[in-house]
């Protein structure tokens, strides 16, 4: 059985929505006040974000489901789900919503009718719309994002039109890779829900370590959150917010900002990134500045 509730401190750690107080234990401090002084500086443009690390204290018997990041896009839901080990969730379906599921942590099956997946390692799930499916957890608990998209006469046409894309599930090791001109040779990207699979939704993830950076660029044709892998520790720019990105966190870059990401040695950045674009139009920048691999 899953619940959905608002978050609850005793299951799930929570950290300050804004940058200026965020401060990761061995890690410097990452926000705009004055290092001799107690006065903050107002950002313009924050980022908002939310841990999603169950707390390690706690025992996972049962499944937990809490929306996250409530309201922050419009037209996107984001559903943070922890299910205990041998349990089995049964997800919703609606005929006006696509649901796209990406699972970061643990293992387990993800099924629909006949058909199971294996989720070994981070996947990505999109089953087929408006269908009845569940996910089970192993030996393991096993943690997943649910993102939940509003869909549009148009998106329900392209969704009948592009039928035959669907049920798409994808492990991490089997994903596409691609490169683009704002991140360096090393960097490693990944492609885990190509454009034109679903709905004005793409997924897919950046890999790379210290010092390395994802230069500074702009993209006001899409809403896009990040989620920190195992690992994850790097910093976030945005205009004039700065934030220190961890694992298991889930963040909002500001619609339209100047945004990039550094990371120093001997730490590493690895994320995945999740643009929801505001038309079909809209993903042929995926198409001009993401470069297939051979």
């Amino acid at each position: 059985m899953s619940f959905l509730f608002p978050m609850r401190p005793s299951v799930l750690r929570m950290l300050p929505a804004t940058p200026d107080d965020y401060l990761v234990p061995g890690k410097r401090r990452v926000d705009r006040r004055a290092p001799d002084a107690n006065l903050e500086i107002t950002v313009s443009n924050p980022i908002h974000s939310q841990d999603l690390q169950v707390d390690p204290t706690s025992s996972l018997t049962t499944s937990i489901a809490t929306q996250v990041l409530q309201g922050e896009i419009e037209g996107l839901d984001t559903i943070f789900h922890a299910v205990g080990p041998g349990q089995t969730v049964q997800l919703q379906h609606s005929p006006d919503q696509g649901r796209v599921y990406l699972f970061t942590r643990g293992n387990g099956g993800a099924s629909c009718g006949t058909e199971t997946h294996q989720v070994a390692e981070v996947a990505l799930w999109a089953p087929r719309h408006a269908t009845s499916h569940s996910v089970t957890a192993a030996d393991t608990s096993l943690h997943f994002l649910e993102l939940v998209v509003d869909l549009s006469a148009t998106d329900l046409a392209e969704l009948e039109q592009s039928a035959d894309k669907l049920p798409l599930f994808i492990s991490y090791s089997d994903c596409r890779r691609y490169s683009e001109r704002i991140k360096s040779a090393k960097t490693i990207s990944r492609t885990l829900l190509p454009e034109h699979t679903f709905p004005r939704l793409c997924v897919g993830s950046v890999e790379t370590t210290g010092d390395d950076s994802v230069a500074a660029h702009e993209h006001p044709m899409l809403e896009q959150l990040f989620l920190g892998l195992q690992s994850n520790a790097c910093v976030v720019h945005a205009d004039d917010a700065e934030f220190f990105f961890g694992q298991d966190v889930l963040l909002h870059i500001p619609l339209g900002s100047r945004h990039g990401v550094d990371v120093q040695a001997p730490d590493k950045l690895h994320y995945v990134w999740i643009d929801l674009f505001k038309n079909r139009e809209g993903m042929q920048w995926i198409v001009q500045e993401h470069i297939p691999e051979a």
